[in-house]
């Protein structure tokens, strides 16, 4: 099984899809960031424009 070309081939494919999974999961979590602090921002916009 470990000399078979088709399981090298599947495991680097593997390891691959893996690699390029970080930095996926990174520009999410900046995106989620963002977007939290976009509605803080909003929400003391709104506060500070409202009447009394």
């Amino acid at each position: 099984m470990l000399k078979s070309p088709l399981f090298w081939k599947m495991t680097t494919l593997f390891g691959a899809v893996l690699l390029l999974l970080i930095p996926i999961m990174l520009i999410r979590q900046v995106i989620v960031e963002r977007a939290d602090y976009r509605s803080d921002v909003e929400d003391a916009i709104r506060q500070s424009t409202s009447g009394p």
